[in-house]
């Protein structure tokens, strides 16, 4: 897969002269031959794409370090800061750990099985949107008082990044996408339980399929926003009660607005009842 922008007019590096440093027996990515991606103009979530394709085809092992900073910089055509921004994205999606002075490792998704779980129940009808949320219901809420009591700075510093990126793209739907799942993957980590890590990822992973009608998502944005605000200033505060109520609060609203956020195609949605069953595939 070539990795060369559009509208970079720097000719492609050679396998002996450039390109990402791989691990021993691991081809570059810019080997490949697919179609050479367009480059938007959000770098991050574009680099961060670009990487996940080549994680998710095997060309960096579970375990091995990924290219440094510099040589992604270098190699991809942005900057360090873009390159940052992209391995906190990796970071969320659950495909690296980022550890200081050592960089990128690859670690190996293993949130599979509950994910198809998750969605053969909504497909075929056997669980509703609702009870999704139900299950949100149960284990986010005490979930955020976890956070409020031991919370780091830099948890609460990655929970404002996440609602600062949302509030700088209210119309870019997989901008918001990101920064809505990487909040709540920042409350989680924020507790100091990797379960509750292991268990909150796989569910974030079903919202992406659920949340499939753009202009309604980013219609609830601003909403969105101000509640994971209020749910991190209370964490920042360790008020326990506060985090609890404004989780209540935040999936309280999702559960109204279910008819404007879930994909009609995939969910059917009852409208008194705000009660959503999957549609099976046909």
């Amino acid at each position: 897969m070539s990795r060369q922008s559009a509208g970079d007019s720097r000719p492609a590096p050679t396998p002996a002269t450039g390109g990402l440093a791989t691990s021993p027996g691991v081809p570059s990515p810019r080997q490949a031959s697919a179609p050479t991606p367009v480059r938007p103009a959000r770098l991050p979530m574009w680099l961060a794409d670009q990487l996940e394709e080549a994680l998710l085809h095997g060309e960096y092992p579970v375990g091995s370090l990924m290219p440094t900073e510099k040589a992604i910089a270098d190699d991809f055509g942005v900057s360090r800061q873009v390159v940052r921004e992209a391995a906190r994205l990796l970071e969320d999606r659950g495909l690296v750990e980022i550890r200081a002075g050592r960089g990128m490792t690859v670690i190996a998704p293993n949130v599979d099985s509950i994910v198809q779980r998750f969605r053969m129940l909504l497909q075929h009808g056997h669980a509703s949107f609702e009870k999704l949320m139900e299950l949100r219901r149960m284990t986010e809420v005490d979930m955020a008082t976890l956070a409020a009591a031991n919370r780091t700075d830099d948890d609460v510093a990655h929970m404002r990044d996440a609602i600062a990126r949302a509030a700088e793209n209210l119309d870019d739907y997989a901008a918001c996408m990101d920064a809505d799942m990487a909040f709540h993957m920042a409350v989680a980590r924020a507790t100091q339980n990797p379960f509750v890590l292991a268990f909150v990822q796989p569910i974030n992973l079903v919202l992406r399929d659920v949340y499939r009608k753009p202009i309604g998502y980013l219609a609830t944005q601003a909403d969105t926003v101000a509640e994971h605000t209020a749910i991190a200033d209370a964490i920042a505060a360790r008020d326990v009660e506060a985090a609890r109520r404004a989780t209540s609060a935040h999936l309280g609203r999702v559960v109204d607005d279910a008819g404007t956020l879930v994909d009609e195609d995939a969910v059917v949605v009852d409208p008194t009842t705000s009660s959503t069953t999957a549609r099976p595939k046909e």
